[in-house]
């Protein structure tokens, strides 16, 4: 699930190899999971700034008509935060139901934000494999996830119409 792509912030709780306890580093996504699922981090929640770099980049891509670069990381931390919110509700039974009620709204707002940008995309990405398949230019803009898709469809369409 997690492919190390994305960096998490996350503050040490108890003291593990060169890290002391309070220090705040940055750990590779499926580190970050794993630490926190073992109580020895804490994951600093960011799921307001990836919702505000979604929001920046889906204004970009409705003023631009190529496909826009994507900031590094941006799906895999996005992906890592909505998978922070959904188990800090069920790892946190007592928490306050307002930590929880705000948890869930941050969850639910990054979900629909990141499958609109999804969408966006997707919906150039096919745009750009009619009219464009395999650009190198093209492919330069494109995530790793995209570039996967873009490709796979390239290869469909010129199967498709015989332009191999």
């Amino acid at each position: 699930m997690f492919t190390g792509r994305a960096l998490i912030p996350v503050k040490i709780l108890k003291s593990f190899e060169d890290w002391k306890s309070g220090d705040i580093v940055l750990l590779e996504d499926w580190k970050a999971k794993e630490l926190w699922e073992a109580g020895v981090v804490e994951i600093v929640d960011e799921s307001d700034k990836i919702i505000g770099e979604i929001d920046r980049v889906m204004t970009a891509e409705r003023e631009s008509e190529p496909l826009t670069v994507l900031p590094e990381g941006l799906y895999e931390r996005a992906e890592f935060f909505a998978f922070y919110l959904q188990n800090y509700v069920r790892m946190n039974p007592s928490e306050s139901i307002e930590t929880i009620n705000i948890k869930l709204m941050k969850l639910a707002n990054l979900r629909k934000k990141l499958r609109d940008l999804k969408l966006v995309r997707f919906n150039k990405i096919l745009k750009a494999v009619m009219l464009r398949p395999n650009s190198l230019e093209l492919l330069s803009r494109l995530s790793p996830e995209e570039r996967r898709l873009y490709l796979q469809m390239s290869k469909m369409r010129n199967e498709w119409l015989g332009d191999e």
